[in-house]
C-alpha cells in the first residue's frame, strides 16, 4: 500500500510526465511509477516519511523542595522528547533533549512557570513532532511577620503618656521603624492587647487598657494585617469594649482572631489561617484542635496560632506552654507565637516548625518605662505549591529591636537595634533557647 507522501509522489510525477492512466506508457515511464510504488524515487532512492508520535499524556509536576521541582510524564513510542520553560512573561525556552520521561528542574518561587513537552521522532535528518503537552506551576513564598503587645492606649490612672504622643505625632510615628519589614512581607500579626472604645466601665483589674478608635491607623499605616485579640485584656471594658474593639478593627479592615473566630488571608490564592487562644483562661487542648481541624477544612494550606500564656517576667517557658504548642503543631499549626510575659523568651524548632514562647512587649502605651525593653520582629517564609501542598518553613530570622528608641524612657516607637545591643539580645535569645533544638546566628538568623 502507498503512504500519503508516496501517493503524492506518484501523481505529480504523472502530472509532469503527462501521463493520464498507466496504459500505453513506455517502459521507461513505467519504471519510474513501478519504483515510486514501491517507495523509491526516480533515483532509486528511498522516501521519507516519518510518522510523528502521539501526544504526551500524563504530564505532572511535584515539588521536592523549595528549590526543585521534578517534571514527570508517560512513556510514549518516540525517539525523545522537547522540553520547553516559559517563566513568567518570557517565551518559551528549549531547556532539554531527552529519552527520560523525568526531569528535575529548578523551581523559582513567586514566577508563573508553564512546561511543554513535546515527543519526536527523527530519521534521515528530518524531524516529525507531535502536538504539545503543556502543565502550569507555582510555587508561592509567603512572607510572614510577627511581632509582640501592642497596647495602643493607656490606663488614665496611671499615666497618659501614649495618647499625649499620639496628639503630637501622626499615625504612622509609632511603627515608622519598623514598617520597613511590614511593608516587605505578605502579612503581619501582632497581638493587640487592649481596647479601642469610649465605655467608663472597667473590669475590676489592676490594669486596665484602651484607646480611641482612631488608633487603628497607627496598624493600616505600617501595614498590620491581623491581630490577636485571645489576651487578658480584650474585656478590660466588659462586653461593650470587646465590641467596640471588634468593630473599629472591622471598619479598618484589620481581620482578628480570637477562640472560634479564625483570621484568614490569601496570599496569591493560598490560604492562611491565623487562630488565637489564650493559655490564662484554660482553653483546651480539644478546642485548639478543633479549630485547628476547621481551619484546614476551610481550605487552609498555612496555618499560624497565637497563644496568650506563661507567667509575666518569666524568661523560659512553662509546661503549660509547652504542652499547648507541641499539641497545636501535633495537630497541623505551621508557626506558634505566644505573648504575656511581657518579655522575650527562647525560640523552639518542634516537627520542622518553630515556636516563638513569647516576642514580649512592642508598640507598649501600658507602660512609661518597662525595665526590659528587648523585642524582636520574627520573620519567616512558608512555601506552598500550585497543588495545595505546603513544602517548607524556611528562612526565619530574629530582627532584635528596642520597643523604645530612648534607652530611659518610652517614646511607643520600637527601634531595630544594632552593634553591641544587638550582638547582645542576639545573645540572650540563644541562651534561652537551649535545648530548644535551634541555632540563631550573628543576624539572627533562626535554624
Amino acid at each position: 500500500m502507498i503512504k500519503r507522501t508516496q501517493k503524492t509522489a506518484v501523481i505529480m510525477l504523472l502530472v509532469t510526465l503527462g501521463l493520464g492512466s498507466l496504459s500505453g506508457c513506455n517502459s521507461e515511464k513505467t519504471a519510474a511509477v513501478a519504483r515510486l510504488a514501491k517507495g523509491e524515487t526516480a533515483s532509486g532512492d528511498a522516501v521519507v516519511s516519518i510518522s510523528a508520535p502521539k501526544q504526551v499524556t500524563g504530564l505532572t509536576t511535584e515539588t521536592l523542595s523549595s528549590k526543585q521541582v521534578k517534571l514527570s510524564w508517560h512513556k510514549e513510542a518516540a525517539d525523545g522528547y522537547f522540553v520547553y520553560r516559559k517563566d513568567g512573561k518570557k517565551a518559551y525556552k528549549l531547556i532539554n533533549k531527552t529519552t527520560k520521561t523525568t526531569l528535575k528542574l529548578k523551581a523559582i518561587s513567586n514566577v508563573k512557570t508553564r512546561f511543554k513537552v513535546v515527543a519526536f521522532n527523527k530519521e534521515n535528518g528530518q524531524t516529525a513532532k507531535a502536538k504539545a503537552a503543556t502543565t502550569r506551576y507555582f510555587l508561592n513564598r509567603i512572607s510572614l511577620s510577627a511581632a509582640g503587645d501592642c497596647t495602643l492606649g493607656v490606663d488614665s490612672r496611671y499615666n497618659n503618656c501614649f495618647n499625649d504622643m499620639y496628639a503630637r505625632q501622626t499615625s504612622d510615628y509609632f511603627l515608622k521603624k519598623v514598617k520597613p519589614f511590614f511593608e516587605k512581607d505578605d502579612v503581619t500579626i501582632v497581638n493587640f492587647e487592649g481596647t479601642l472604645t469610649e465605655a467608663n466601665t472597667r473590669a475590676e483589674k489592676t490594669f486596665t487598657f484602651k484607646g480611641k478608635k482612631e488608633y487603628t491607623k497607627i496598624l493600616t499605616s505600617s501595614s498590620v494585617e491581623v491581630v490577636n485579640l485571645a489576651n487578658n485584656h480584650t474585656m478590660d471594658f466588659l462586653e461593650r469594649g470587646m465590641n467596640d474593639t471588634k468593630k473599629a478593627l472591622k471598619d479598618a479592615k484589620v481581620k482578628y482572631c480570637i477562640l472560634d473566630t479564625i483570621a484568614y488571608k490569601k496570599v496569591r490564592g493560598t490560604k492562611i489561617a491565623f487562630l488565637g487562644f489564650s493559655g490564662l483562661s484554660g482553653v483546651s487542648n480539644e478546642r485548639v484542635g478543633q479549630n485547628i481541624d476547621k481551619a484546614k477544612k476551610n481550605g487552609a494550606k498555612v496555618i499560624v496560632v497565637s497563644f496568650h500564656w506563661g507567667i509575666e517576667r518569666e524568661y523560659y517557658p512553662n509546661a503549660g506552654q509547652k504542652d499547648y504548642a507541641h499539641y497545636a503543631i501535633d495537630k497541623g499549626a505551621n508557626l506558634v507565637i505566644g505573648h504575656h510575659p511581657h518579655v522575650l523568651q527562647g525560640i523552639e524548632k518542634y516537627k520542622k516548625s518553630y515556636i516563638l514562647y513569647s516576642l514580649g512587649n512592642f508598640c507598649f502605651g501600658g507602660n512609661a518605662n518597662p525595665s526590659d525593653k528587648d523585642t524582636m520582629v520574627y520573620t519567616q517564609n512558608f512555601y506552598v505549591d500550585s497543588h495545595g501542598k505546603f513544602i517548607k518553613n524556611k528562612d526565619a530570622q530574629a530582627h532584635v529591636c528596642s520597643l523604645s528608641g530612648h534607652r530611659n524612657t518610652n517614646d511607643f516607637q520600637p527601634t531595630p537595634v544594632s552593634g553591641s545591643e544587638k550582638t547582645r539580645i542576639i545573645g540572650k535569645l540563644r541562651t534561652m533557647s537551649r535545648n530548644m533544638h535551634v541555632t540563631i546566628g550573628d543576624n539572627g538568623e533562626v535554624k
